[in-house]
Formats: structure tokens, sequence, C-alpha cells
């Protein structure tokens, strides 16, 4: 069984120049006829070729202007969006540095100021009865400036949080 034919390529030629069959010559529509292979390869070539032209017409190429301002505001937006990166990387450290002091100096401040300071913040909040029996003792089980650094970081989280996402 023959799996090639030396004509192949000139079949091929005629299709692509779409000689075929009306302008290619006599020899080669009976060479076409009577092979098998070449029979076969001008049906799949014309189905393709005939799909590619097809497709090829229907397709819808917008202006070389629009095409031009597309390209101009996605580089404005890559610029925009590159320079954006180190800002937000320096908002995160220094959300983190001032998280890291605000710890450091409550840390070092002695025990007694801190419960001065404790008692002055909590003239600021109003006094709000809970009715749960047993809060008193949680509370006073945990020292003031466990609950000031928790506080602190539940008032910056939301803060860090939102320098960290925001694309602006």
């Amino acid at each position: 069984m023959k799996i090639e034919c030396e004509r192949e390529q000139d079949v091929l030629d005629a299709l692509a120049a779409q000689r075929w069959p009306a302008r290619c010559d006599d020899e080669l529509r009976a060479h076409v006829s009577a092979c098998g292979i070449c029979a076969d390869l001008v049906e799949v070539a014309s189905a393709l070729l005939e799909d590619h032209d097809t497709t090829y017409h229907d397709a819808r190429v917008p202006p070389s202007g629009v095409v031009w301002w597309r390209a101009q505001l996605r580089a404005r937006e890559e610029d925009a969006r590159a320079a954006a990166r180190p800002i937000a990387f320096i908002q995160g450290i220094a959300v983190s540095v001032a998280m890291w002091v605000v710890v450091t100096l409550l840390r070092a401040v002695p025990a007694s100021t801190l419960a001065a300071w404790k008692e002055w913040m909590i003239g600021f909040v109003p006094h709000v009865s809970v009715p749960v029996p047993g809060i008193a003792q949680v509370t006073a089980a945990i020292p003031g400036s466990v609950l000031l650094v928790a506080g602190a970081a539940l008032l910056l989280a939301p803060l860090a949080i939102y320098f960290a996402v925001a694309e602006d």
C-alpha cells in the first residue's frame, strides 16, 4: 500500500494558490483523479481552506486607532501597578514596624504606669454592665498589658489589611 505520493506538494501548491481545479494543468487533474492519496488530500485541504477563508472574512478586526488606544491604556495600567508595588510593600513594612514599636513601648512601661494608663483610658469608655456571670473573673485574670496589646492589634489589623490589599 502506498502511503506517500510524489505529487502531493504540487497538489498542495495548487490548492494554496487557489488554482485548483480550474487553473491547473490537465496532467495534475488526471493524476488526482487516479491517485487516492491526492484525491483525499484535495478533499481535506479544500475543506480546511474553505473554513479558513470563511473565518478570515467573518473576522471583525477593530480599527488601528482603537487597538493603539487600548494598548496605551494597558501600558499605563501596568505602569501604575508596577509603581504601586514598592509603595504597598513599604506601607506594609511601616505598619509592621509601627506594631512592633507599640508592643516594645508597652513592654518597656512599668506595670504601675500601665495600670494608671488603663484607668485613664477606661474613663473614656462609657460604663457597660455585662450580665454574664464570671466575666469579671475572666477579665481580672488577664493582665492589662495583654488587653492593651490585643486592643491595639484589633485597631491596627484592619488598617494593615487595607494597605496590603488596596490597589489604588
